[in-house]
């Protein structure tokens, strides 16, 4: 039976150089972003087994000296994370302010106008009795000037 051993050598090479490329890249990618580099994080992220991470001498070493020089070790993308996130609240809190502070004032004109209309208004006569439905209630066409109003 003849086997074909350079074939399976050369996918074994093929397969093996792809997984260390997406372990590298993935690597590069979680440096960029500023993530927590760990064995188990890059497996995930580069579709390998963590065994073959930490057999592969120089993706150990990789992952070994990110993980000393990496912010996130050290705390600093939490808390660069939490400044942010405290800014974008501070900013909508801002935004929400000042549009509330506008609508109060739009109310409080729109009431200062109404207590200047009701200053304004004469008080009318009560009917001597209750007007029902059929009843003819009186027109008044007089014009109003500004003296009815003193």
């Amino acid at each position: 039976m003849v086997r074909n051993l350079a074939g399976l050598k050369r996918s074994a090479k093929s397969r093996s150089d792809e997984a260390m490329s997406r372990a590298t890249a993935a690597i590069r990618q979680m440096q960029s972003e500023e993530v927590e580099v760990n064995f188990r994080s890059v497996a995930t992220k580069a579709g390998v087994s963590t065994a073959w991470l930490y057999g592969t001498k120089p993706l150990r070493d990789k992952i070994m000296k990110a993980r000393t020089t990496s912010p996130a070790a050290a705390g600093e993308v939490p808390q660069h994370r939490q400044r942010l996130s405290q800014e974008r609240i501070v900013a909508t809190l801002r935004l929400r302010i000042k549009t509330l502070e506008e609508r109060n004032r739009e109310l409080t004109e729109q009431l200062e106008a109404a207590y200047g209309r009701l200053a304004v208004a004469t008080p009318k006569a009560k009917p001597a009795r209750r007007l029902h439905g059929n009843d003819v209630r009186p027109r008044i066409d007089k014009k109003k000037t500004l003296d009815n109003y003193r």
